[in-house]
């Protein structure tokens, strides 16, 4: 396996995911490390009782919060990060969020680039991420350059009944943007059957839009390395910047690798 790489990724999430996806056809040399291994397909992926009483899933680390207590953190180590458990929901940040903004707390300063530099990475990912979603019905959406590339999740009934009684009233409803592989049109083909279990459970048919498909890219283009359980605990920066003459690494890793 070769060790000199001309990127290294930290981390399979949403960031590192995506990010892999999109360098994987540059012909880089990238090396992915990811502390976690695969969540494991078993029919506790759908037992709500296992995923969050027992918390299954979650790190068995402890941390410490501000007065040095032990803390169990509700977060996952696995490929995908923690795209393999969240509920699917993606909206975009707001244009006003690109901004300074006052909070009762202090000010957040305003970001470096605007969301109209942003958007059509927005866009990008939404397609991507199999976004299915309505444009011009949620009244704090900002504009967007195209639409949604698969049609707003039709509601269950007792949530159709909410949306028309609240719209009668002169609310504006709209559908929550999910990234998820659903075909309503073609339910026996479809990858997402409409489980009641999307919302922090692993999804057990691999139809829920997460960053585990992305890792597999650079391995059949055969153009970078996956290393899953293998916990990156430092970084040390070398070349000539940095007053090193040569590159330099320093890990202690239980490493599985696939080409």
């Amino acid at each position: 396996m070769a060790t000199d790489y001309d990127i290294i990724i930290i981390g399979t999430g949403a960031g590192g995911g995506t990010l892999l996806h999109a360098l994987a056809p540059t012909g880089k040399r990238i090396l992915v490390l990811e502390r976690g291994g695969f969540v494991p397909r078993e029919l506790e992926n759908w037992d709500t009782k296992a995923v969050n009483l027992d918390a299954r899933y979650n790190t068995k680390e402890v941390w410490r919060d501000k007065d040095g207590q032990p803390l169990h953190p509700h977060t996952n180590y696995f490929v995908g990060g923690n795209t393999k458990f969240y509920g699917a929901a993606l909206f975009r940040l707001r244009r006003e969020d690109f901004g300074e903004i006052k909070h009762w707390g202090g000010v957040s300063p305003a970001w470096p680039i605007s969301y109209d530099e942003l958007e059509p990475y927005y866009l990008a990912a939404e397609r991507l991420y199999h976004v299915h979603g309505e444009r011009g019905v949620d009244p704090t959406d900002p504009p967007a350059s195209g639409p949604y590339a698969y049609p707003a999740v039709s509601h269950e009934p007792r949530i159709q009944q909410l949306h028309d009684d609240w719209a009668r009233l002169g609310h504006r409803p709209f559908h929550v943007p999910l990234g998820i592989m659903l075909d309503e049109n073609q339910r026996w083909k479809s990858p997402c059957i409409r489980c009641a279990t999307c919302d922090g459970h692993p999804c057990l048919v691999n139809a829920k839009s997460d960053a585990q498909p992305f890792i597999d890219a650079p391995r059949h283009a055969r153009r970078g390395v996956v290393c899953h359980q293998a916990r990156a605990e430092r970084v040390i920066p070398s070349g000539p910047g940095v007053g090193e003459t040569r590159r330099q690494s320093e890990r202690r890793i239980s490493r599985q690798a696939y080409p």
